[in-house]
């Protein structure tokens, strides 16, 4: 590092310790991996592609990426900003070596490369964390951006910064573009156009099979149609807990399997769930005994909602009624159930319009809209499965996006 980037490295720090410290104070997963962060990594290893995703489900994107990396031969390091996300990487490849991302700060992430030494380091969707990119760039690592996406209500953001953001994407070798759209975005905001390409989206690639279900869940999900709502925020679990209702009403036997997008919640949940009558069932306590019509399992594990799905007649994916901007809508009807959202689904913008166009997707307003989806999906399972299989065959066109990717960081490697 230059003298006086060295300098300014010191005086950042000095100034944002006090900050730091008190976040790390306050917030519990701040101090998770602390070492991690700070980029005192253990070196895995020389000559390897480093791919980063920040949460749960850039994690499960990366992990396409990461077969298509090793089917050529490459050796790979892995990262997530969040301790959910580096626990969804361990959980599903343990030999994979994983850690948490270092902080944005030279001095993180310049011990970070140095530990690791990749030859190249790949982020996934909108990981723009402009001291990483230059750091790696003073090594002379290429960065290339995959799954490269810029949503509705980030772009104007970024368009707004784009002086200051500029040096930090001219800094970047290639672009993996999800689509034509997010493509049109990145050279709108100073990546050159000729380093631009579209290869796709990560999380829309096809599953070589479905998740296996574990022997216990098995059992408890064999007995009642199963209605599942993944990765809920506040305000969410209410709304699913009605559409259950709903099918009460309606004479149909069902069961709600709650996924909360963070795990920390779920002591609250149980609280919530059973001041409304519910018999509430944890799945890290569960017993063999098969979820009766009117129970809620509350699924506290991580890495398990993918085979859950497959278990399930409907799913109602969260993020979506709550502002959030919407989850994987994708995941369900890769692991055959049909999939409803509600209207907020700027950041899955593209999964919601393959969704609604096949049929497989059924976009609700509220909290009545959602029991009436629900209960249509649970009265006819002809049609329920006719919807699903319209949905994965949309999909099919989209099998080959980790392969394209993986050619993407090939031809930078080789310095083309």
């Amino acid at each position: 590092m230059r003298p006086l980037a060295h300098s300014l490295a010191a005086l950042s720090a000095v100034t944002a310790a006090p900050l730091l410290l008190g976040a790390i104070a306050l917030r519990r997963e701040l101090r998770i991996g602390l070492r991690q962060r700070l980029g005192l990594l253990r070196a895995p290893g020389e000559g390897r592609v480093w791919v980063h995703g920040s949460s749960v489900g850039e994690a499960l994107a990366a992990l396409r990426l990461v077969d298509s990396l090793r089917a050529a031969g490459r050796a790979v390091f892995a990262s997530a900003s969040t301790p959910t996300g580096r626990q969804m990487l361990r959980s599903a490849m343990p030999e994979l070596p994983s850690v948490l991302a270092p902080l944005d700060h030279p001095w993180c992430v310049s011990s970070a490369l140095s530990r690791v030494e990749p030859e190249l380091l790949a982020l996934v969707e909108t990981e723009l964390w402009p001291q990483w990119i230059a750091a790696a760039k003073r090594r002379g690592t290429p960065v290339v951006v995959v799954s490269g996406r810029l949503s509705d209500r980030s772009f104007p953001r970024y368009r707004r910064v784009r002086r200051l953001l500029r040096p930090t994407l001219r800094r970047i070798d290639a672009v993996g573009a999800r689509t034509e759209l997010d493509a049109e975005r990145f050279v709108a905001l100073g990546v050159p156009e000729s380093r631009v390409e579209v290869t796709g989206d990560l999380k829309l690639e096809p599953p070589e099979g479905v998740a296996t279900l574990a022997i216990d869940l098995v059992r408890a999900l064999s007995e009642v149609p199963v209605i599942v709502a993944g990765s809920t925020h506040p305000g969410e679990e209410e709304p699913a807990h009605q559409s259950l209702v709903a099918c009460e009403r309606a004479g149909l036997p069902a069961a709600l399997v709650v996924a909360p997008r963070h795990l920390q919640r779920a002591d609250q949940l149980e609280r919530e769930l059973s001041a409304r009558g519910r018999r509430v069932r944890r799945r890290s306590r569960l017993e063999g005994v098969p979820l009766a019509s009117g129970e809620v399992l509350l699924l506290d594990t991580l890495g398990e909602l993918s085979s859950v799905y497959a278990a399930a007649a409907v799913a109602f994916v969260g993020g979506s009624l709550a502002p959030v901007g919407g989850h994987n809508l994708i995941e369900p009807i890769f692991s055959g159930c049909p999939v409803v959202f509600g209207p907020h689904v700027h950041n899955v913008r593209v999964h919601a319009e393959l969704a609604l166009a096949s049929g497989a997707g059924r976009r609700v307003e509220d909290a009545a809209q959602l029991g009436e989806a629900v209960v249509e999906a649970l009265g006819d399972a002809d049609a329920r499965r006719k919807r699903v299989l319209q949905g994965q065959e949309a999909l099919v066109a989209h099998r080959g996006t980790a392969q394209r990717t993986a050619q993407l960081i090939e031809r930078v490697l080789a310095g083309g």
